[in-house]
């Protein structure tokens, strides 16, 4: 399979629909849309979005990971392709009126600007530290990502809860930690995941009260935190801390893994209301 490149125009459709968008649906990847066992995505998940296209009812994924990485996965199981797609935190496609994905040119291209600007300053800082960490805590079991100088991904996620510690010192008010599970990126703090969310909705017109938000990591706290109103959620294998952010701010956490049964209440509560 070619997967396409960031930046690319995405293969495949976004599902059709009459209706104008009046709902939107959120969702994180790894360990919330993609299951950590049996199909990478569940088939029903996606005969329940083509239902709901006749309420309004548009989905994305917004994501770490970067595009090729995602269609490695996504694009052998989905029958459709999502309405948007929000890769590394930063870099948004958005279907048009056929129902092709089309990156945001502009903004993404002033984005990976500014992450090379990132690289340049910041990386022998952080390898420097990385140096340190790999001599004074050789139990720890990580290494850099191969194509990215500031990402760090860990054995398992609970290494990652260690290295944290030793690695938040570096973030600054223009530089933060990306985290999801065992993987980490630092990143200009102008661009995360609830940034990415709120260009895609300014797009759609689509206000918090009308947005449906789940993720199970770290980096999906900058999107809940930013739509007041939002039905914000987490699956039943949502990290500890992650958990308690949700809880503390009105959130909810599924206990059932998957997204299913966290759309069903959004849906119940707000869409056949």
């Amino acid at each position: 399979m070619n997967l396409p490149a960031e930046g690319s125009v995405l293969p495949g459709k976004a599902c059709a629909h009459t209706q104008p968008c009046r709902w939107l649906v959120s969702l994180d990847f790894d360990g919330t849309l993609r299951a950590e066992q049996g199909p990478a995505i569940d088939p029903a998940f996606f005969e329940e979005m083509a239902k709901l296209r006749a309420y309004g009812v548009r989905w994305g994924i917004n994501t770490g990971r970067t595009l090729p990485y995602l269609c490695s996965e996504l694009l052998p199981c989905s029958p459709t392709l999502p309405d948007f797609i929000c890769t590394c935190e930063r870099y948004i496609y958005l279907a048009d009126a056929g129902g092709t994905l089309q990156p945001a040119t502009q903004h993404n291209m002033e984005c990976e600007r500014i992450n090379m600007q990132l690289r340049h300053a910041f990386q022998p800082t952080l390898h420097r530290t990385l140096q340190v960490i790999r001599t004074t805590h050789p139990e720890l079991q990580w290494e850099l990502a191969a194509t990215d100088p500031l990402s760090v991904e860990a054995i398992d996620s609970e290494t990652m809860d260690a290295l944290m510690p030793l690695l938040a010192p570096l973030t600054t008010p223009h530089i933060t930690i990306q985290r999801a599970g065992r993987y980490l990126r630092f990143a200009d703090a102008r661009f995360n995941k609830g940034t990415a969310l709120a260009y895609v909705c300014r797009e759609l017109g689509i206000d918090a009260p009308h947005l449906f938000i789940m993720g199970d990591g770290h980096n999906d706290i900058d999107a809940f935190c930013r739509f007041k109103g939002a039905w914000c959620a987490g699956p039943a294998n949502t990290h500890p801390e992650v958990a308690t952010w949700l809880h503390a701010h009105g959130g909810r956490v599924s206990a059932h893994s998957g997204v299913l049964p966290a759309l069903q209440d959004w849906l119940a509560s707000r869409v056949y209301h």
